[in-house]
C-alpha cells in the first residue's frame, strides 16, 4: 500500500531588481524577508511540516529557505538541488523526487519553474486566482510525483 506524499513548493520572496549583476546573485531585499516570514507564519498555524527541504542554487532562494527555517523554528538542513532553478525541467524533477525518501518535501524554487511545476504535477486546473507571486507557497499531495498524479491543496501568499 502507498503512503501519500505531500510536497510544498515556495516561491522565493522579493528580490533585487534584474540588473548587469548575474541572475544567480540577487539578494532577497528587506521586503522579501518580510514577506517570506509572514508566509512561514500562515504555514505554522496550518500545523503541517515537513521532512526535508530542497532549495535552489540562487541566492534569494537561499536565502528565503533560511528564512522560513528560522522563522518556524526548525531545525532541518536545506540541501542544495541544481535541478530546481528558473529553467528546471518539471518531468526531470518529478523523477528525482520520487526518488527521495521523504514523506513531506519543501522545495524553494524560482518563476517559471514553480508555476510550472504545480500545473505539471496536479490533475485538475489550478484556480483561477492561483499565481505563484513572491513568497508565495503551494500544497499538493499524491502517491506519485508525476504528470497529472497529485491534487492542489491549498496556496498562501504573504498578507
Amino acid at each position: 500500500m502507498s503512503k501519500t506524499k505531500h510536497l510544498y513548493v515556495l516561491r522565493h520572496g522579493e528580490a533585487e531588481s534584474y540588473g548587469y549583476n548575474k541572475d544567480e546573485l540577487r539578494a532577497l531585499t528587506d521586503f522579501g524577508f518580510d514577506e517570506v516570514k509572514s508566509t512561514a507564519q500562515v504555514f505554522q498555524a496550518k500545523g503541517e511540516m515537513f521532512d526535508a527541504v530542497f532549495v535552489s542554487p540562487y541566492l534569494r532562494a537561499q536565502q528565503t529557505a533560511q528564512c522560513f527555517l528560522e522563522a518556524l523554528g526548525s531545525l532541518i538542513k536545506a540541501e542544495t538541488c541544481p535541478l530546481i532553478t528558473p529553467s528546471g525541467k518539471g518531468e526531470e524533477v518529478a523523477l528525482w523526487l520520487n526518488s527521495q525518501p521523504y514523506q513531506s518535501i519543501l522545495i524553494v524554487t524560482h518563476q517559471p519553474f514553480a508555476h510550472q511545476f504545480v500545473d505539471l504535477l496536479v490533475d485538475e486546473p489550478l484556480p483561477a486566482n492561483f499565481a505563484m507571486t513572491t513568497a508565495t507557497l503551494a500544497a499538493v499531495q499524491g502517491e506519485l510525483f508525476a504528470t497529472a498524479c497529485c491534487q492542489y491543496r491549498w496556496s498562501v501568499s504573504p498578507s
